[in-house]
């Protein structure tokens, strides 16, 4: 089945905005590459902007549906854990050079206008939504501390996420790998001790 002409502008601009920069696309150059009317692109698009914020966030909402679907029934709060970061980090690593532009151009790229950010931060609600939910089952199997609401344990995993995916991108992968990150969420940076530790830590033996 051939793409609609929407999915087929999305597919055109997701290709040239991962090979320019953004101030030097324009809507003619996207309608070219998409073999359709420039007219076309102003039937699903408001402007430039619209259609970069649309391209990067394509399968936003089904990637929060998947993270609700992803929790299975009797699975161990570190399984939907660990499934949820990947699921995450798949979608992100994905669409990484559309929002690298994002953090690098600001403005330029979301525009002047407050529209653009307004559906971003409702997306993103719906991101710390289902990973709030996730986290809630992690509560109440006494896994993950309830002292903080879910929704602000789930914006420090986010935060956690994007330190590994940017600040820490020349690492080694077993350094920032999903795994890593899960664990850093349930256990931080409290040293664990050896099991030479544990053994000396046994209570003695009442010999009396």
């Amino acid at each position: 089945m051939k793409p609609d002409k929407r999915q087929r502008i999305m597919h055109a601009a997701e290709k040239l905005f991962r090979s320019r920069q953004f101030h030097e696309l324009t809507l003619d150059d996207i309608a070219r590459e998409a073999d359709v009317g420039k007219g076309t692109l102003y039937l699903y698009f408001t402007d430039k902007n619209d259609l970069f914020f649309q391209t990067a966030v394509a399968g936003y909402d089904e990637m929060c549906e998947l993270l609700r679907q992803n929790m299975v029934a009797g699975a161990l709060f570190r399984e939907d854990l660990l499934r949820a970061c990947q699921t995450i980090s798949a979608f992100f690593k994905a669409r990484r050079t559309l929002f690298r532009m994002i953090q690098t151009e600001g403005d330029r790229v979301l525009g002047d206008t407050a529209d653009l950010r307004k559906r971003w931060q409702q997306r993103r609600k719906k991101l710390v939504a289902a990973l709030a939910a996730i986290i809630a089952h992690g509560t109440a199997t006494g896994e993950v501390r309830s002292d903080l609401p879910p929704e602000v344990l789930a914006e420090y995993l986010l935060g956690l996420m994007r330190t590994r995916a940017w600040e820490l991108e020349g690492w080694p992968e077993a350094m920032r790998s999903d795994e890593v990150v899960a664990d850093f969420f349930l256990h931080g940076v409290a040293a664990r001790p050896s099991p030479q530790m544990r053994q000396r830590k046994k209570p003695l033996m009442n010999t009396n």
